[in-house]
């Protein structure tokens, strides 16, 4: 998870990248046909550009993955997670109303499509449009009310509208689903500290940093306790 800081609040931006696994067609019992076989090519070359593109989004290849992932959309102009991918390739490019334009077009395919929803209200969130960010983020839940992400995006884009209340109940719901989410007990934390309750606060900051340092994660850690020993001043 990319953490960012605003205003004094700790920020987590969930930047997942995940698609469909390998579609293997099954061997035809007859010869294929030249039709046939140019199918199946084009559908390995999807899915092989798809899985390469995603790849080079993970090792900050950006540019490369828009190319994969252009040629992708050529081949099959409804696969929802490569205009996803292609979107995120675009944020960390920097090119935000180029990557909400690719969540759109996804939304186009599948407009109950939770991820894309979210993805996009990450980027709205980036932009500062905090207000439909939340929307998006409300839209996907609809969609798929176990959402960790959406519950946990919903909660940082309310802390910075200052819907501390609303926030501390989206974190409330990351934390049910997935008990493990330092960031969520990180961002309760802090938000319940502003509500002028420090022992909570401090409870659940001690959770987190307990939880990074299970993770490994030393960069985490280290944030925590120093948002730890700020409140405890």
């Amino acid at each position: 998870m990319k953490t960012i800081k605003t205003s004094g609040i700790i920020l987590g931006v969930t930047l997942t990248f995940g698609g469909f696994s390998v579609f293997v067609r099954p061997a035809l019992a007859i010869s294929p046909t030249q039709q046939q076989l140019a199918i199946s090519t084009d559908r390995m070359n999807t899915e092989g550009l798809f899985e390469r593109g995603t790849k080079k989004i993970a090792h900050g290849d950006y540019q490369g993955a828009i190319t994969d992932l252009d040629r992708v959309i050529e081949l099959n102009p409804n696969y929802i997670e490569a205009y996803c991918n292609r979107g995120m390739a675009h944020l960390g490019l920097g090119n935000l109303s180029q990557a909400i334009d690719q969540f759109d077009l996804a939304l186009q395919v599948a407009p109950r499509h939770a991820d894309a929803l979210n993805r996009k209200g990450i980027v709205l969130a980036q932009q500062g449009n905090l207000d439909r960010a939340v929307d998006s983020f409300g839209r996907a839940l609809s969609f798929d009310s176990n959402f960790v992400d959406a519950y946990y995006n919903r909660g940082k884009a309310r802390t910075g509208l200052g819907n501390l209340q609303g926030a501390i109940s989206d974190y409330d719901e990351a934390i049910r689903l997935d008990p493990t989410l330092a960031e969520a007990y990180g961002n309760r934390g802090f938000v319940r500290a502003q509500l002028g309750d420090k022992q909570l606060g401090l409870e659940d900051l001690e959770q987190a940093a307990k939880l990074f340092l299970d993770l490994g994660d030393m960069a985490g850690y280290q944030q925590t306790l120093a948002y730890i020993q700020l409140i405890q001043k």
